[in-house]
Formats: C-alpha cells, sequence, structure tokens
C-alpha cells in the first residue's frame, strides 16, 4: 500500500467573517445582509485542509493569537486531519482576521494581519524539511519564506508557491510549481498584455519552472519551461463565494500531482475541489 504523500504547508490561518449581499453597499449605507459564514480561514490554512482531505499528510506552519479565535483555527485543522505542531501560539497576539463582502460580480476584503507567522516560519528546522516530501508556500516574498525554500531544495525536496497576487519572484518561484490566477498574473511587471497563456509562457521560461494559472469560467492551463501549454476546462457555474475557491484549487492540483497524475488530470481535480468550494458560502472544502 502506497503511504500518503507528506507535504509542509506554510503561511497563514485567520478566522474568516463572509457575509453575501445583492450588491455592495454604497458610502454611509446601512445594507442589509444575506447569508453569512463565520469560520476559521487563511489560505494557507485552507490548503492544508483541503491537502489533508485529499489525503496527504499534512503539516501546517503559521501563527495564532492566544485568544479564543486561535483555539477554534486550532480545533478546526485537527478535527480535520492537520498537524498543527509547528503552528505557533503567540503570547499577547490576535489571530488574524479576513472580513469579506461578497456580492454579485465582485467581492471587498479587509485583512488583519494579527500573530507573527513569521516567527514560526523561521523556526522550521532542516529535520522538519527532510520529513515531507514537498513543501507549499503561501504569503509574502519574505527572508524567512526565502529561507524555507532553500532549505527544501537543499533537501531535495519539491516546491510549489502560490502567488496570491503578489510577484513571488526568483527568491521563490524558480524551480518551483508556480500557482496564480489570471487577475493576479495581468498585474505582474512581466506580464503580457490580454494575453493569460503568454504571460504563463513567459514566466514559465523566466522562472525555469511551472506555472500553473487558474481562468475563471475559461478552466486553467499548465505551462512548462519548455513552452508546453496544457489546457483543461471547467464547468461553467454561478458562484455563490469566490473565497478559498484558489486555495481549493491548490489542494486539488497538488493533491493529483503528487500521485504523479498527467498535467490534464492534476487541473481537473484542481478546477473540481475549486467548484466545490465557490458554490457554496465559506471558504473551506
Amino acid at each position: 500500500m502506497t503511504r500518503p504523500r507528506r507535504v509542509l504547508v506554510a503561511g497563514g490561518t485567520n478566522f474568516d467573517i463572509i457575509v453575501r449581499a445583492g450588491r455592495l453597499p454604497e458610502e454611509h449605507e446601512k445594507l442589509r445582509g444575506g447569508e453569512y459564514s463565520a469560520q476559521p480561514g487563511g489560505s494557507a490554512a485552507n490548503t492544508a485542509l483541503g491537502l489533508a482531505r485529499q489525503g496527504c499528510e499534512v503539516r501546517l506552519v503559521s501563527a495564532v493569537g492566544d485568544d479564543l479565535l486561535g483555539r477554534v483555527c486550532l480545533d478546526d485543522l485537527r478535527a480535520g486531519g492537520v498537524g498543527t505542531g509547528l503552528i505557533r501560539v503567540q503570547p499577547g497576539a490576535r489571530t488574524g482576521m479576513a472580513i469579506v463582502l461578497a456580492a454579485d460580480g465582485g467581492k471587498r476584503m479587509m485583512t488583519f494581519r494579527g500573530a507573527d507567522r513569521d516567527a514560526a516560519i523561521a523556526a522550521v528546522t532542516a529535520d522538519d524539511v527532510r520529513e515531507v516530501d514537498h513543501v507549499h508556500v503561501v504569503g509574502e516574498p519574505r527572508p524567512s519564506l526565502a529561507r524555507l525554500v532553500s532549505l527544501a531544495r537543499e533537501a531535495g525536496r519539491s516546491v510549489s508557491v502560490e502567488w496570491n497576487g503578489r510577484d513571488m519572484g526568483a527568491s521563490l518561484g524558480r524551480g518551483a510549481l508556480n500557482l496564480m490566477n489570471a487577475d493576479e498574473a495581468a498585474r505582474l511587471p512581466d506580464a503580457v498584455p490580454g494575453d493569460p497563456e503568454g504571460t504563463a509562457r513567459r514566466y514559465a521560461a523566466s522562472l525555469a519552472g511551472h506555472v500553473i494559472l487558474t481562468l475563471g469560467p475559461k478552466g486553467a492551463l499548465w505551462a512548462s519551461p519548455d513552452g508546453t501549454v496544457v489546457t483543461e476546462p471547467t464547468v461553467a457555474v454561478d458562484p455563490v463565494d469566490r473565497t478559498g475557491g484558489g486555495d481549493a484549487f491548490d489542494a486539488g492540483f497538488l493533491a493529483a500531482w503528487l500521485s504523479g497524475e498527467a498535467p490534464a488530470s492534476c487541473l481537473r481535480r484542481g478546477l473540481d475541489a475549486a467548484l466545490h468550494v465557490i458554490t457554496k458560502i465559506g471558504a473551506q472544502p
């Protein structure tokens, strides 16, 4: 029997408050919302839970405050099968939070950083990295993440990077699986205007790594450094809430890739996982 693939995920853990409305409020307007959700979230935590539910053995490197929301987040991760031994509980700090207003045609989000995840990531050792098969990082291109990626490469472990609207660049993304969406990619400094596939090809070549790009209702694509591009369509749906869709895609995609599936199958599993999340309110799979 093949053992589960072991993954170390590093990044943020938040508590999410998501409110759905028919439209976004005007200035000073008191708009009555509709359905709402209050639950643990954060890109790294969501992806870690998704990977665990896809059959991977997962440890999360993150930070929460020593408050009620931090305890709720830890309980949720443990219940979902995620190892929490590398999560720092910071005395005197609050747990990070995200407040999302989701409306037809868009959303608005405010985030609050909370506990210091950099300290938790900086505390990861080479032995911690050698215990896993793959390292997935989410966040800003800060020294702590760059060090973690270096440890992974020194240990011969594969790396994936969620760009999350940031230019993760050669310090993190070179030689990695680079995951981003088309809107984010269009804002990158070397983007090809109006051409998501061209942008993915350009970054795959410059990074000597693979670029996996989600395209909203058009599906997703995988661009390789040699110029090969694989595309996969998705099912057209009316999204209820897009929050966490990218995190779910990452989990489905990575679980398939770690199992040795072909590119189209990896994209398909990622898209299916995302569809499960965006057709309900709340970011968790």
